[in-house]
């Protein structure tokens, strides 16, 4: 029986690793990446083995009910641990009972009492000056997000396909940027498209058919549905509802929305099997690459047409071909794509012919001017300022040391030192009693010690990184494979 989990075997399971559970299993866990219980493995596996035979899943709920997915979904959630909800509970208030913490949400998922809260609504500065909406839900929504996600995730692995790289185990934004570099070049012709405020305009409706198509249990597709339709309070005003769209923010919105775009275009784009193009897509962010310039523009009619269908909107200003080709180089063959840039540079032999060179764009480099800039407040000591300056700047690295960035990466380190400069003039400078220049120097050579160029990978995918492959998910074999 599909779905079936025996409570009197789970029963005799958890008295006798009871102890272990409570005492040893926490400690058993490493900080960096923590294995999932074997129930939840096995879980997984009848899930995924059923998707692959066909089968649609009709009572996922009684699995959602599991206290041992439940208590991974908990420790998942403190590790990331994350603001607030409205009831102002955190993490920290659940550190130590995690396992009683699952059984609460579990009883409460078995008598139909659970019902998710509304999110706190909070706005984040973007890149472009714009704020973007974030929903923050509490605590326990969280944890039902999370289990849902579990549950969810060795289906639709099996459905989606290679060219989606967003929030999958396994790919990254680094590796997308690296493929569409080789398939640029390979194709010359892209087709660059931006959806207008996807997060807030997905269809709900079409979300809950889209998800009938694997999943036929009404509790769970009525979990889901409520959980979209919470609402969303923000500060000094009443509650507002969301009868469109998949609050940002909760461990389950990047599911909804990979699930939403691969029926709505990937499904679509490869039944049309349009030829000498491709797809590349990174959760909302894609791009179409091409070698006719008749096959982009049918490309283009079609996701026009899709989009509509989907109850999406495209951004007419970004929506454009970009023309990459040797002999039609222009000022205009470049375009903006996971905060990189990507454009023609000359092979050094021939400068006639052109590759493609990805570097962080301008509102990438703006992006970690301003992120520092905020951080550096003249209240902090320079020995809080130093680590905030290193975490700043190697998290900016690590993402953008993948491509041609080295000349880059040289001129932002100016521009830390430069900042670093700054906060120390409003600290010490600024003051009724200003110290010299000439006493600050070394505190802020001191400061910018760390702050060293990194190795530059140009090449990713020829690196064959133990990151790439040990990751896939593979839940017909094992997941405990992750590293």
């Amino acid at each position: 029986m599909e779905g079936h989990v025996q409570g009197e075997g789970v029963d005799r399971f958890r008295i006798k690793r009871c102890t272990h559970m409570t005492m040893g299993l926490t400690q058993t866990r490493t900080k960096k990446q923590m294995s999932l219980s074997p129930q939840t493995i096995h879980i997984q596996h009848q899930v995924a083995k059923w998707t692959k035979q066909g089968r649609k899943h009709w009572d996922l709920y009684r699995w959602i009910m599991n206290p041992y997915l439940l208590y991974d979904a908990v420790e998942q959630v403190v590790r990331n641990d994350g603001s607030a909800g409205i009831d102002g509970m955190s993490t920290k208030q659940i550190k130590g009972r995690e396992w009683d913490f699952a059984k609460e949400i579990a009883l409460e998922l078995k008598s139909g009492t659970y019902h998710p809260s509304a999110v706190r609504r909070v706005y984040i500065p973007k890149r472009n000056g714009k704020k973007r909406p974030l929903g923050i839900p509490t605590v326990r929504d969280r944890v039902v997000q999370r289990a849902l996600m579990l549950i969810m995730e060795p289906i639709y692995e099996e459905r989606f396909f290679p060219n989606s790289y967003g929030f999958r185990r396994g790919k990254s934004a680094v590796e997308c940027t690296a493929i569409a570099a080789n398939e640029i070049y390979n194709h010359r012709l892209v087709l660059e498209a931006d959806i207008k405020d996807f997060f807030g305009n997905v269809s709900q409706k079409k979300l809950l058919g889209m998800l009938k198509e694997e999943i036929v249990d009404p509790r769970i597709l009525q979990l889901i549905l409520n959980i979209t339709r919470a609402g969303a309070i923000e500060r000094n005003k009443p509650w507002q509802p969301t009868w469109k769209g998949t609050p940002q923010g909760g461990p389950l919105s990047p599911l909804l929305a990979n699930i939403y775009l691969h029926y709505a275009l990937d499904k679509r784009f490869n039944k049309m099997n349009l030829k000498g193009t491709k797809l590349l897509r990174y959760c909302d962010d894609f791009i179409i690459v091409g070698t006719g310039e008749r096959e982009i523009k049918v490309a283009q009619e079609l996701l026009q047409k899709w989009m509509q269908e989907a109850k999406l909107k495209l951004k007419e200003e970004k929506t454009k071909v970009i023309d990459m080709r040797n002999a039609k180089r222009s000022r205009q063959s470049h375009f903006n794509f996971l905060g990189l840039r990507f454009h023609l540079r000359a092979y050094k032999d021939n400068n006639k012919r052109f590759w493609i060179a990805r570097q962080p764009s301008e509102e990438a480099r703006k992006s970690l001017r301003e992120n520092l800039k905020s951080k550096l407040r003249p209240d902090l000591i320079p020995t809080l300022a130093k680590n905030i300056t290193k975490s700043v700047w190697m998290g900016w690295c690590n993402y953008f040391r993948y491509g041609n960035s080295n000349h880059i990466i040289h001129r932002e380190i100016k521009n830390v030192r430069q900042i670093v400069e700054w906060y120390l003039r409003r600290k010490f400078r600024h003051q009724k009693h200003p110290r010299r220049w000439r006493d600050m120097w070394h505190l802020r050579k001191w400061i910018t010690s760390e702050i060293k160029p990194v190795r530059v990978i140009p090449n990713y995918l020829d690196q064959h990184q133990t990151l790439m492959q040990p990751e896939r998910a593979v839940y017909w074999k094992s997941v405990r494979t992750v590293r």
